[in-house]
């Protein structure tokens, strides 16, 4: 036996396998290799196939059964300060393939190391960033906007991977403030990356509006915050707008972001209220500024732009939208943006996903930043399927 096998039986021998006669099988229907993705599974479906209660489920630990090989997992609860409610596995499946996922309680077992991160960040008023090990984003809130800085779009971040940058790129920044040093600024590359993208008043890399009368109508900066779940696989926070006035009506707005380790988008739900219409036309948004060139890759689901950064030599910063199934989107080209636009109700969500990329990290050229939110899109349409089995 190699020292690997032996290994992999060790660890096994130490740790308590739950249900031996169950296991979980996912399935990739695709002709195409998955990328690794978040699969959610019914925690309720899992706790009632391990024989396991709520109180016994923190010591959970997956396992591809063949290889021995763990798999990242978290417990998420779709409402803050809620009970968990879906078990999140983050799985790699080459095209057709299906691998079997046994569970065990061993309460030796290492934290997973986090794929995902994400915080308030008082060092420069209340910037809220979050990132996993490709992409950074952030937004803005009430302090800023007192200071001037009035936006309720989306920043991307631009950086090599894999790596977490949020803490370092703030602390060289303030450095830099401190020594009077603007090679130090996070608008420099380091070699780590750099923030070179504008976001000004436009909606960045998928913040919202109204559309209305051949104009967005949006927000100023977030009001309140609230994290729902820190990783390890899974960043989720979300956030509330102010009310504002959209020609006599008044609307507001509740988002939630979600961020999956592996993945280069956002997923966002966007949820605005407001009396006196019945229907709004709502938007999510990516800016084009100038030199950028937007595309529409399915019309009427993808949205991307290869843009110009602010620092000529920061090469270029790819963005796109794609439109969750079923969301009966619309894309356009208006008012300095790429768009996805939506017609709802007050009090319906509309559902996207929204992220960037980097010319000078991996991806190349705006052909290859296509074709990635194709396949991201056809990922969505025919997720991986579960089934527990004997």
């Amino acid at each position: 036996m190699n020292l690997r096998n032996y290994c992999i039986l060790f660890v096994l021998a130490l740790s308590t396998v739950l249900a031996p006669s169950q296991h979980l099988t996912l399935t990739n229907l695709l002709a195409i290799d998955r990328p690794a993705e978040v699969v959610e599974v019914p925690l309720t479906q899992a706790l009632k196939n391990l024989h396991l209660t709520v109180s016994q489920n923190v010591e959970l630990v997956a396992r591809d059964r063949d290889s021995g090989e763990r798999i990242p997992l978290q417990l998420y609860a779709n409402e803050p300060s809620g009970q968990p409610n879906l078990l999140l596995l983050l799985i790699q499946l080459h095209a057709h393939e299906s691998r079997q996922i046994v569970f065990s309680s061993d309460p030796q077992a290492a934290p997973l190391s986090p794929l995902v991160f994400g915080r308030e960040v008082p060092e420069r008023k209340d910037d809220f960033a979050w990132e996993n090990e490709q992409v950074t984003y952030r937004i803005y809130g009430p302090a800023l906007q007192a200071a001037g800085e009035i936006t309720s779009g989306i920043d991307a971040w631009s950086k090599r991977i894999p790596n977490f940058v949020i803490d370092r790129f703030y602390k060289r920044d303030l450095e830099g403030i401190r020594t009077h040093n603007p090679a130090l600024s996070y608008h420099k590359d380091n070699g780590q990356g750099l923030d070179s993208y504008d976001v000004g008043p436009s909606r960045g890399c998928g913040g919202t509006a109204v559309w209305s009368e051949n104009k967005l109508i949006a927000s100023k900066n977030y009001i309140a915050i609230r994290r729902i779940a820190n990783g390890p696989i899974r960043f989720a926070f979300e956030v509330d707008y102010a009310p504002w006035d959209v020609n006599g009506t008044s609307v507001r707005e509740t988002k939630r972001v979600v961020l999956d380790a592996g993945t280069y988008l956002n997923k966002i739900s966007s949820t605005y209220t407001f009396t006196g219409a019945e229907k709004l036309e709502l938007a999510a948004g990516l800016a084009i500024h100038e030199g950028a060139r937007a595309s529409f890759p399915v019309p009427d689901q993808i949205a991307a732009v290869w843009d110009m950064p602010q620092d000529a030599s920061a090469g270029h910063i790819a963005t796109g939208l794609i439109a969750a199934p079923d969301q009966q989107a619309h894309t356009r080209q208006v008012a300095g943006h790429a768009l996805l636009t939506f017609s709802r109700h007050s009090g319906e969500a509309f559902v996207y996903y929204a992220g960037s990329a980097w010319s000078k990290a991996n991806m190349p050229t705006t052909e290859a930043w296509e074709a990635y939110l194709r396949q991201q899109q056809l990922l969505l349409e025919h997720p991986i399927q579960s089934a527990w089995v004997q």
